[in-house]
């Protein structure tokens, strides 16, 4: 059990790192998932509205990963492979369900840090909360066998809202960081 947890930390970790750097592209609309609707389209006002949406999440986790770069080494934003990719396994839900987002990690994989930022497209903060205190646990979980000395971080981890936002922090620096979030998102 404990190297089926070592071997997917690895794994996990080699797929970040795949991701890592990747600059955010929008595609036309119809291009892929993120940019089609229900009938499968777009318009200009969602692509534009998309681009700030992109820029801001890039800013705000590079905000984030700058206040504890000793630790949240790595970040993917929505509309990012990396990030789109996983949503489903990171947050219980479809690409289609996110308006917003972006996660901040350890590229190591051995530190429990992560910050969490989404917003589901129907606006549904209490859902993204239950999302993000899932996630918690699956955290917890994944270090229970593997780091045990990062639990109580995990455990001590912060859900809330802001700005129609939702955050996950899970960090030695929840203070700041929280503050930093904060700040930003209202």
């Amino acid at each position: 059990m404990k190297y089926r947890a070592l071997f997917l930390a690895a794994l996990t970790s080699l797929l970040m790192l795949a991701g890592c750097g990747k600059s955010v592209a929008l595609s036309k609309a119809g291009d892929s998932p993120a940019d089609t609707g229900p009938a499968g389209a777009s318009s200009a006002a969602e692509d534009a509205s998309s681009t700030a949406e992109a820029i801001s999440m890039t800013e705000l986790s590079t905000a984030v990963t700058g206040a504890d770069s000793g630790k949240l080494t790595g970040a993917a934003c929505i509309g990012q492979e990396l990030f789109d990719s996983n949503i489903k396994r990171l947050y219980r839900c479809e690409l289609t369900e996110l308006a917003d987002g972006f996660i901040a990690y350890n590229e190591e994989g051995r530190i429990a840090d992560e910050v969490s930022v989404i917003r589901r497209a129907d606006g549904d903060t209490a859902a993204a909360e239950k999302a993000l205190t899932d996630r918690r646990s699956v955290r917890y979980e994944d270090f229970k066998g593997y780091v045990p000395e990062e639990l109580p971080k995990i455990e001590n981890g912060r859900v809330f809202s802001a700005g129609g936002y939702s955050v996950l922090i899970i960090s030695d620096k929840a203070d700041e960081l929280e503050s930093l979030l904060r700040e930003k998102l209202a």
